[in-house]
């Protein structure tokens, strides 16, 4: 097989690829071939292995996420794919396995492979076209209204121009399509303490400190003597932008999308503008942090600590309330509450995948590559992959009518904390690996694939005593109901056009770099500032330090690649 476009592909795409890896942990020094319990595996090499249950066509397989294991699936989850007739073996995610795979041009038989990187792989014959495999994968073909627009797209505008698919990636609506309620973009209140203070009503966001105020005043800490904050912050999530804005931001109908080119995006409207534009949320939603902040409620930890830091807090019963950037969840006791100008915003869209899995040139066993693909697109291998076996000690199990529902045994367990007792060879571990439907997808029978989307859960989630209390307050069963019965205004992305935007040149990825090192430390600056007078000051010297960077250029630059992109999404669709 001809190996060319490798050194091309080395000296364009080696920051590119390691920017639009999904994660995973560095480690140079180990080998491509990964070896097992059989021996060495070559990347290269699907064969068949010899088992008790017969011959097995043994497949390896590369995905997106360092969690997603390492060697041979076993146990429940090995299992399950030999009763289908697989081996698999996983070959641990990082850049650099990446990386070394396509300089090598010795690749996974199943590699899933970002946009650049699949197109120079294409050009350089290290992928195969699938065209003429896609009626071999019954289960793609039965979803062909989800698959269909997207090999039109991938044919039309990632395939080098030669009109081929050379990848497949997730297709499906997102799973806010089938959530009862608004998940984390809302304002979730320790349901307990909310209820003693009275249900305090608020109108605006600013009003919610006065309701905050009175909460701390009723349970300044937990019985274990944790102090109860409004807001736990963390910062090791900001990766282009102050990641906390989103808290606010989803209550408001704006999206932090395009923060790191210094946008703020309105949902309702579509449109952006500046975030230093006079008004912006952005400076409404850090002066609102201010004040919390002067108000005593901010967690003083959270210049400090980590996302999981304060989770746990909240899971504790520590925090007055659960905000998008670390949710609150029902189980631990947060609920929902409205205000007069609450604006949920939801990101249902799915945009077109501009990467996913292809088949390497050099894989031994085609039909075993095109069976595990399809496999990631069945219904019910999803249901088991995802939530388990069925069964009345499983996590689920069909009710009389056939819909797959949460069973009494592992709700009991959620409520109590034990373990299910599942059989080892039933038990299937989690596998953090993209999947080829996304969740978000309706089964016929009217639920996800995703046991935390079902019905029955968020039936399980709304049974305790503070959540009959919520509905007790507000007359329904979950937000979503009484939001949609009173038509309250939502801000919905419906629009899936972010695959067609222009990923940033070299030049670009620096000045946002340059943008972030201002905006990111002068924002949590701004939260922390000791007075009113200091807040201004930071916020002035911050827009002059990106004006500076050429800020204003940048911004343009996005909106024009949004306009351009969200043109190429309706001429696609009105085609």
């Amino acid at each position: 097989m001809k190996r060319k476009g490798i050194s091309l592909f080395v000296a364009a795409s080696m920051v590119i690829g390691l920017l639009s890896g999904c994660g995973g942990q560095n480690d140079e020094n180990q080998e491509v071939s990964q070896k097992t319990d059989e021996g060495s595996v070559s990347q290269g090499g699907a064969g068949s292995l010899q088992t008790g249950a017969g011959e097995l066509a043994s497949i390896t397989f590369f995905g997106t996420n360092a969690n997603s294991g390492s060697g041979r699936l076993t146990g429940g989850l090995g299992k399950f794919f030999e009763d289908r007739g697989l081996s698999v073996e996983v070959v641990p995610y990082s850049s650099e396995k990446l990386q070394a795979q396509l300089a090598s041009g010795e690749l996974a038989d199943v590699i899933w492979l970002p946009q650049q990187e699949m197109l120079t792989a294409a050009e350089g014959g290290l992928i195969i076209p699938l065209d003429d495999y896609l009626d071999q994968m019954p289960n793609i073909t039965a979803h062909a209204d989800l698959f269909d627009p997207f090999f039109e797209y991938a044919r039309e505008y990632n395939s080098n121009g030669t009109g081929n698919v050379y990848y497949i990636g997730m297709v499906g609506p997102s799973s806010m399509n089938v959530v009862a309620d608004t998940e984390r973009f809302a304002i979730k209140m320790n349901w307990g303490i909310y209820a003693e203070a009275g249900y305090p009503e608020f109108g605006t966001l600013e009003d919610s400190v006065e309701v905050f105020k009175a909460m701390k005043e009723t349970r300044p800490q937990t019985e274990d003597g944790i102090p109860t904050y409004a807001m736990n912050l963390f910062s090791d999530f900001d990766t282009d932008h102050f990641w906390n804005i989103l808290s606010v931001y989803c209550l408001l109908g704006k999206s932090e999308t395009y923060l790191g080119w210094g946008i703020e995006y309105d949902v309702r409207t579509q449109s952006g503008t500046s975030m230093f534009d006079d008004g912006s949320t952005y400076y409404r939603a850090l002066k609102y942090m201010y004040d919390l902040n002067q108000a005593g409620l901010i967690d003083p930890d959270s210049l400090s600590q980590t996302r999981s830091t304060a989770w746990e807090k909240i899971k504790s019963g520590a925090a007055l309330a659960g905000w998008a950037g670390d949710p609150g969840l029902e189980s631990d006791g947060y609920y929902p509450v409205v205000f007069d100008e609450f604006i949920p915003t939801y990101n249902i869209a799915s945009s077109l995948p501009a990467g996913g899995y292809c088949i390497s040139s050099s894989c031994d066993n085609v039909d075993a590559a095109l069976r595990f693909l399809d496999i990631l697109a069945n219904e019910e291998d999803l249901l088991t992959l995802v939530s388990g076996y069925p069964g009345d000690e499983m996590r689920w199990n069909y009710d009389d009518n056939g819909v797959p529902t949460i069973t009494e045994t592992f709700a009991r367990t959620m409520a109590d904390g034990t373990e299910l007792n599942i059989p080892a060879d039933q038990s299937i571990e989690y596998w953090n690996i993209t999947y080829l439907i996304n969740s978000g997808y309706l089964l016929d029978v009217g639920t996800s694939y995703n046991f935390n989307y079902f019905p029955s859960y968020y039936d399980y989630l709304y049974s305790s005593d503070l959540a009959k209390d919520w509905t007790e307050h507000y007359g329904y069963t979950y937000l979503r109901e009484m939001l949609d019965d009173k038509n309250w205004t939502y801000a919905e992305q419906t629009e899936g056009f972010s695959t067609f935007l222009t990923p940033d040149d070299d030049a670009m990825i620096m000045t946002k770099a340059a943008l972030k090192d201002v905006i990111v430390p002068a924002s949590w600056r701004m939260v922390f500032a000791t007075s009113e007078d200091e807040f201004n000051s930071i916020w002035k010297d911050m827009k002059a330090q990106c004006e500076s960077l050429g800020i204003d250029d940048v911004i343009q630059y996005k909106l024009d690649d949004i306009a351009n992109a969200r043109a190429a999404w309706a001429s696609l669709n009105n085609s």
